[in-house]
């Protein structure tokens, strides 16, 4: 994963530390045109997924801020689709 904006690494940080576990933030491809993003919060680790395969500059740290957010809010999984 790149190195994420400072103020998007400090939300990704204080959810870890509120949620008493590491999140991991990863880009991947996949054929589905569809797919944007995916949360996981498991009982090790919060996973949040993104397509890297999209076009546009910068596109997907909406979709982690999305998920860090959906994540606070007590949601366990979600999956972000057009």
């Amino acid at each position: 994963m790149e190195p994420l904006p400072p103020a998007l690494e400090e939300k990704r940080r204080a959810l870890a530390r509120a949620l008493r576990r590491p999140i991991h933030v990863r880009g991947i491809r996949t054929p589905d045109p569809d797919f944007r993003g995916r949360l996981r919060v498991e009982p090790s680790r919060v996973l949040i997924e993104y397509q890297v395969a999209q076009p546009g500059y910068f596109w997907h740290l909406a979709i982690i801020e999305e998920l860090l957010d959906r994540a606070a809010a007590g949601q366990a999984r979600a999956d972000l689709r057009h």
